[in-house]
């Protein structure tokens, strides 16, 4: 690209705000251990968040059943 004397279109990240409100600390209750020896022994979660065009930023969350790799949950909601 350099050569050919062209760019890339690229946009600001998005950085979410400071919040005035304290973070209460959790336990690591896996320790990183992901092994299992049965379903529903061991779920995780995450949340992504997604900017589109036409309806702006919106949440994916979602929750895995760590031993069959199956996504329990899936939610998706406009802010």
């Amino acid at each position: 690209m350099k050569k050919a004397g062209i760019r890339s279109i690229t946009q600001k990240k998005y950085r979410t705000s400071s919040s005035k409100h304290t973070v209460e600390k959790r336990e690591n209750l896996l320790e990183q251990d992901f092994t299992t020896e049965t379903i529903n022994e061991k779920w995780a979660g995450d949340i992504t968040y997604i900017k589109t065009l036409r309806d702006g930023w919106c949440y994916l969350a979602s929750v895995m059943d760590l031993h069959s790799k199956k996504l329990l949950v899936i939610h998706f909601h406009e802010q």
